[in-house]
């Protein structure tokens, strides 16, 4: 059984497949990619990042203002 990636936006949770770009994922969760930071592992990256079986990618939401 192949270890999944751990994708977190505030209190919702999904587990995908891993090898294969936060970018990629993101389309696939029908997630906009510039309206969110994307941490994973607990550093920021952009979104070619290549995810890999046991990661964990948080995504926090980009607030402006003015």
């Amino acid at each position: 059984m192949t270890q999944k990636v751990l994708v977190t936006l505030r209190k919702q949770k999904w587990e995908v497949e891993p090898e294969q770009s936060a970018r990629q994922v993101l389309a696939s969760l029908d997630l906009d990619p510039e309206r969110f930071l994307l941490i994973l592992n607990g550093e920021m990256v952009q979104e070619d990042a290549w995810l890999r079986a046991g990661d964990h990618l948080k995504l926090a939401a980009i607030i402006s203002g003015g």
